[in-house]
């Protein structure tokens, strides 16, 4: 995250309410930069994700970016396809016995960025070969298709490759949002934080100001710099 750069939220929904999808996204267009949409086979991940119809609909339906993180055993033809649609970056992890250059190549090719992603438990020393085929990294910060958040995240990222835009996802809730911030982070993915509980408006525009609040403010915690926020 460049100097005098504000994190950046990315609504995920897979946490939304499936059934009212749509009245959603619009709750929390003001407040947040872009979409994130988990597609999951249940091989790579215990769990199914969001599927091509629903993300081709949300697409047509939403001037947000649209970004796409793989959680597949397989992800190089979904990958093509989702770059197709016009997501605006296609995340991909590096476990496997795929190529991550030719997947990355694939994305680039069809316009879109390529982010290189880790799971929780893989060592972050992982991304060093693989520098040149990413755009960007995504890093777990709980087990992939859930699971509690992952302190040892933090001594992760700090440990990163330098110099590329970093995104974290998994169970990021209010009070890891001043730590990202100060490591640099440039996109929090936010599930549960936005549409776990309350409405899904107020929640979305509480979180945007905290982060600008953290941003002016950095030695308040996150209580502090939610009730700056709030009371304004």
């Amino acid at each position: 995250m460049g100097a005098g750069s504000m994190m950046k939220i990315s609504a995920s929904l897979y946490a939304a309410d499936p059934l009212r999808l749509a009245e959603q996204i619009d709750a929390v267009a003001d407040h947040v930069d872009s979409l994130h949409i988990d597609i999951m086979d249940a091989a790579f991940t215990p769990e199914f994700g969001l599927c091509e119809r629903l993300v081709r609909d949300v697409a047509n339906y939403t001037k947000l970016p649209l970004d796409v993180h793989l959680m597949l055993r397989h992800p190089a033809k979904a990958a093509v396809r989702f770059a197709e649609m016009g997501a605006r970056s296609i995340a991909f992890h590096v476990e496997g016995d795929h190529s991550v250059s030719e997947i990355s190549n694939a994305i680039r090719h069809n316009g879109s960025l390529a982010y290189v992603s880790l799971r929780h438990t893989t060592h972050v020393s992982e991304l060093e070969q693989f520098c040149d085929y990413a755009d960007g990294f995504l890093f777990l910060t709980a087990p992939a298709g859930g699971g509690p958040f992952d302190d040892a995240a933090f001594a992760r990222l700090e440990g990163r490759p330098s110099g590329f835009p970093t995104t974290v996802d998994g169970k990021v809730g209010l009070g890891e949002l001043k730590q990202m911030q100060s490591l640099g982070v440039d996109t929090a993915v936010l599930g549960a934080a936005l549409f776990g509980s309350g409405d899904a408006s107020t929640r979305s525009a509480e979180i945007a100001g905290l982060v600008r609040v953290q941003k002016q403010f950095p030695a308040l915690d996150a209580n502090q710099a939610f009730i700056v926020d709030v009371n304004r």
